[in-house]
């Protein structure tokens, strides 16, 4: 429900804002609510806690104000707190082609425009984000709103207009003067604050959620449930040559692992998150983790050592920097190395898509590295993009000095080299300390760290 003047005093933020703001920005927006007032209502759960809008009622109560326009949810699952969170600041990202107007209004202020009235390009570009902000108007009513000129402009919130108008749902509209529509503008071309989410829980082994199944067959025998991996397809398989051995790291629920290792290719997998059900199967880890010992006491380092999306699915930089070590370390000497991901570029290029299919959300909202979170199954999940350059800096730096970078599709890359140096013997260790001591659930963790290292020794040893 949504209220004009409502009581600010006993509201409070939410523990999990993924947003931060510098002084300067702050000012600012202290200013246009000062001028304007406050353009779109504050987002509020059943407890009192902000939902969505937190620097923005930071700003209101910094101007001497008690009292703010409030959308009041009536229920809220966590998830969808998280959503509004995002996508209130997304509400805010136009993409010039909309054309949206309402009627004109000589009044100033709040207006309910039936979505009858609006008008615009519906095949504007932003489809995705369009996608998630009706999830949210299904399922919790009309809880954003627009900024229009008297005249009738939109200024901001076309893409919120449009979804409303596809919906049937009332547009809340905010007037100005069309004096100020100048203003405006460029008030709200401004990012005021970035997403930050560095201050967040990490439960790392809720990444599992991350691993798709491929080429699984089905019921006939058939390849047709789930999908292939081009790192395999295109690389690793047709460059493979009789007796090079494999390491498949991050194998997540090792489907090639298990399909090649059917058709008698030496190949090992690793998955430090194998799922079974719900439920991290450790039994299955560990293994994968003792065969992996063995492996490197009896036969050495591995000719071939591949990684499919695993960079993508950190959630700290000491991860990050622990898998691509590793890549190296399990590599013997002048073998090769394949890694890919998902392109930070094609999830920056997709939120200006005029289409959107299917339920999977198809854009992120990223911090300034290319981290993005969303709450799954109640707990932080986190995916990180690279662009080309950082990837590229990152494989020089810890994988291959020497990498070739490749464009597997309009998602995704794949790195490719010949290994061409060796870590020192202190950084594997702490990578590997690292990686076979990840966290479990209940306290738990892989606890293999003094068994890899020992393992990894031995096969360094052989070399000699």
């Amino acid at each position: 429900m949504f209220h004009r003047s409502y009581p600010v005093a006993n509201l409070h933020p939410a523990i999990y804002n993924p947003r931060k703001i510098d002084d300067a920005a702050f000012a600012d927006l202290c200013r246009s609510i000062a001028q304007l007032g406050m353009v779109k209502p504050i987002i509020v759960a059943p407890d009192q806690t902000i939902v969505a809008g937190h620097q923005r009622l930071k700003a209101l109560v910094a101007t001497g104000a008690t009292v703010s326009p409030v959308y009041l949810l009536d229920a809220i699952s966590p998830t969808d707190e998280m959503r509004f969170n995002q996508l209130h600041n997304g509400t805010d990202l136009d993409t010039g082609d909309e054309h949206v107007r309402v009627p004109a209004y000589m009044g100033l202020g709040y207006v309910d425009v039936d979505a009858a009235d609006v008008v615009g390009n519906m095949r504007a570009a932003g489809a995705p984000i369009r996608s998630e902000i009706a999830k949210l108007l299904i399922g919790h009513g009309p809880w954003g709103g627009i900024v229009a000129s008297q005249s009738g402009v939109c200024l901001s919130g076309a893409q919120y207009a449009l979804t409303c108008k596809v919906l049937g749902m009332p547009v809340r509209t905010y007037y100005v003067a069309d004096s100020a529509a100048q203003t405006v503008r460029g008030l709200f071309q401004r990012p005021y604050g970035q997403f930050h989410y560095g201050h967040l829980k990490r439960e790392t082994y809720i990444q599992t959620f991350a691993q798709p199944f491929l080429c699984r067959a089905d019921s006939a025998g058939s390849d047709s449930e789930g999908v292939t991996s081009p790192t395999y397809e295109k690389h690793v398989l047709p460059n493979l040559q009789p007796g090079e051995h494999i390491l498949d790291f991050g194998c997540g629920q090792g489907d090639y692992v298990k399909r090649l290792t059917k058709k008698g290719l030496p190949i090992w997998g690793m998955e430090f998150f194998r799922r079974s059900g719900s439920a991290i199967d450790t039994h299955a880890v560990h293994r994968m983790a003792e065969a992996l010992f063995a492996h490197l006491r009896e036969h050495g380092r591995f000719d071939v050592v591949m990684c499919d999306h695993v960079i993508n699915s950190i959630d700290s930089d000491e991860a990050e920097a622990a898998v691509l070590t590793l890549l190296n370390a399990f590599c013997k000497p002048g073998g090769k190395i394949y890694f890919s991901g998902r392109r930070r570029d094609h999830y920056e290029r997709a939120l200006y898509a005029t289409s959107h299919r299917g339920g999977m959300r198809a854009f992120e909202f990223m911090d300034q590295d290319g981290l993005s979170g969303i709450l799954l199954h109640g707990r932080w999940f986190y995916q990180k993009f690279h662009t080309k350059t950082q990837i590229t800096d990152l494989a020089k730096r810890y994988v291959l000095r020497t990498p070739a970078y490749q464009n597997h599709s309009a998602s995704q890359f794949n790195l490719v080299g010949v290994k061409d140096f060796e870590h020192t013997a202190g950084d594997v260790e702490a990578a590997l300390r690292f990686e076979f001591n990840l966290p479990w659930p209940d306290g738990r963790t892989v606890g293999l760290s003094d068994e890899a290292v020992a393992a990894w020794r031995a096969a360094v040893a052989k070399e000699r």
